[in-house]
């Protein structure tokens, strides 16, 4: 197994993990606040570890992390509603989606990145 799938499949871990920890019901707030912003950047880091995982396998890695990445951003979302003092929310999948998008092009577009 290579370095790239541990990282892309731990990370995703992670985030699920993250994601079991209950909390309190806070509003959702349909503006940028801190929250949404490290929605934002957790992804970020998916979409960078993806498209670098998905580089090895895929003839179009950008197209495939963003499709996986707003998916597992949905799942996530879904898993929250069902754990005590979360919520599921759609303006989150959203930051998600921002953020792997985000991420993806970063990847694709850093110095000595050849792919997809």
């Amino acid at each position: 197994m290579n370095n790239a799938k541990i990282y892309f499949y731990g990370y995703t871990i992670l985030i699920f993990i993250g994601s079991s920890i209950p909390g309190g019901s806070v509003p959702d707030v349909f503006r940028l606040t801190w929250d949404k912003l490290l929605h934002v950047l957790e992804y970020c880091i998916l979409g960078i570890l993806g498209f670098r995982y998905l580089s090895n396998i895929l003839k179009q890695p950008l197209f495939g992390i963003i499709i996986i990445g707003i998916t597992i951003g949905i799942i996530d979302e879904i898993y929250q509603g069902i754990i005590l003092g979360r919520f599921t929310s759609s303006i989150d999948v959203i930051a998600d989606g921002i953020g792997v998008i985000s991420g993806a092009f970063i990847s694709k577009y850093s110095l000595g990145s050849h792919h997809g």
